[in-house]
């Protein structure tokens, strides 16, 4: 348990120096993009594809690492109202229901890259086979399920919080 811990804090903290890097790079090509279109009568039409393409990879490395956390978008209405047994019982079910998500997510995307990659095809801006940005998306659903099970793993391991001497 604690390899596999170690092995996700290294895989999570290669991701947000990805993230980071992804981030810095898209915010300056945008910002060279608007002033040459602010100052000139010309535009970099390639930057728009490369940042839309890019942003897809920060918003499912991002949504990965909030879901290590459990901080990814939640109504917990419910599961603030249960006692521990009730919210590990939903947590599992939760785990279950993300994971074959992702699945499915990962399954669309493999299969759209294979699709791409069989066709050819190339963007329009940059000329660049399409698949190096499709797959954004399956390499982003990896690290989505890596991240659920990893939560799922220490919400499962970790201690009651106590409160007045009794357990949650």
């Amino acid at each position: 348990m604690k390899v596999y811990k170690k092995i996700m804090d290294v895989i999570a903290e290669c991701e947000k120096i990805v993230v980071s890097a992804v981030l810095v790079f898209v915010t300056v090509i945008t910002f060279i993009n608007v002033l040459v279109r602010k100052l000139t009568t010309s535009q970099f039409a390639w930057s728009e594809e490369l940042v839309i393409n890019l942003f897809v990879l920060l918003i499912m490395l991002g949504c990965a690492l909030c879901v290590r956390d459990g901080s990814l978008i939640t109504l917990s209405l419910v599961f603030d109202r249960l006692k521990l047994a009730g919210k590990k019982v939903l947590v599992i079910i939760c785990t279950v229901a993300d994971c074959v998500f992702w699945a499915f997510i990962f399954k669309a995307g493999y299969d759209k890259v294979l699709t791409v990659m069989a066709n050819g095809k190339l963007t329009s801006s940059l000329r660049w086979p399409e698949w190096v940005f499709q797959i954004f998306l399956p390499i982003g659903a990896v690290f989505l399920l890596l991240h659920t099970i990893e939560y799922c793993i220490d919400f499962m391991s970790a201690k009651p919080e106590v409160e007045g001497g009794q357990s949650k």
